[in-house]
């Protein structure tokens, strides 16, 4: 996974091209973003453990 940072330095996700996938924690909640191979995005929330 390769971090994202914003102009100030400040995490903004974690991005993997590999997986074809983005991860975003925001307030304890993990988001992944993941982009399939026929065009569509899954959009997956959970809980940050």
């Amino acid at each position: 996974m390769q971090d994202v940072r914003n102009a100030l330095g400040k995490l903004v996700c974690r991005a993997d091209r590999k997986l074809r996938r983005v991860e975003i924690v925001r307030k304890g909640q993990l988001t992944v973003l993941t982009f399939e191979s026929n065009g569509t995005m899954r959009i997956t929330n959970l809980p940050k453990t």
